[in-house]
């Protein structure tokens, strides 16, 4: 485990209520963009780094030679963060204060998540890698059919 982890609630519990959160909010754009579906494993990522955002002055402290680090993890930065912006990263606040992340709870809905989108696009491609194969075995030059693909 990463040394500074000892200082933060549970970050995988967070990135778990990012993820989740951000899942139900792509649900409402599906609605209206049915087809935009695929993009839902990479929305509850970008949800899940989104819910971590104000941990990020305090993990910034120990990485002082990158680009920014001394603005980002400067104390006054850090406690607007944990203030009254908490709730804005998905209840970021709200989780520290109850003290019931859990670190283990939070990995174990990260996999469950990530194993669920394996399974369903692994299921989603299958079909469409045996449409190709038929396609492919078919002979282009069929009877009735000329080669460059226009029939009289």
């Amino acid at each position: 485990m990463a040394a500074w982890f000892h200082d933060m609630d549970s970050p995988p519990m967070h990135f778990a209520v990012g993820m989740l959160c951000s899942g139900v909010l792509w649900l409402l754009v599906l609605m209206l963009r049915p087809r935009w579906w695929l993009a839902m494993p990479l929305v509850m990522t970008a949800g899940g780094i989104w819910a971590e955002g104000p941990d990020i002055p305090m993990a910034a402290k120990y990485y002082p030679s990158l680009p920014g680090a001394k603005w980002i993890s400067d104390q006054a930065f850090s406690t607007t963060l944990h203030g009254d912006w908490a709730n804005l990263f998905f209840f970021h606040g709200w989780i520290d204060q109850s003290g019931t992340g859990g670190f283990d709870r939070g990995m174990a809905i990260i996999i469950a998540i990530y194993v669920f989108w394996i399974v369903v696009l692994t299921a989603y491609v299958r079909p469409l890698r045996r449409r190709v194969r038929q396609h492919e075995t078919v002979p282009e030059d069929r009877p009735g059919r000329s080669v460059s693909g226009n029939s009289r």
